[in-house]
């Protein structure tokens, strides 16, 4: 036996409950405006342009972060790369002022 049968749902349960759904439509949507469909979309449109605008507000500050980001990862690595030069340029100046390169005491 099917689980169907078993908890009882057939052809006719299922026409009575369609049939109970379309009359809760029917009498539910009567409490509405007759023009509310229009005033749905008019909100749905409204809400739309506000989000778009956000979502325009929110890409400019984006881009603006990314190209402050950009810059100051340039100047990060712009100063690694002097630090790493003056480094170098240090040791060699130690090691010129040793003579051999040897420590001294």
């Amino acid at each position: 036996m099917s689980p169907a049968r078993r908890s009882g749902v057939t052809l006719q349960t299922l026409h009575q409950d369609l049939g109970a759904v379309k009359v809760l439509l029917t009498t539910g949507l009567r409490a509405f405006p007759q023009d509310w469909p229009g005033e749905v979309l008019r909100t749905l449109r409204e809400n739309n342009r506000l989000s778009e605008a956000r979502f325009a507000q929110l890409d400019v500050a984006l881009r603006e972060q990314a190209i402050e980001t950009h810059t100051i990862l340039r100047a990060i690595a712009d100063g690694q790369r002097q630090l790493a030069a003056d480094i170098r340029a240090l040791i060699d100046a130690l090691r010129r002022g040793r003579g051999n390169g040897a420590p001294t005491d």
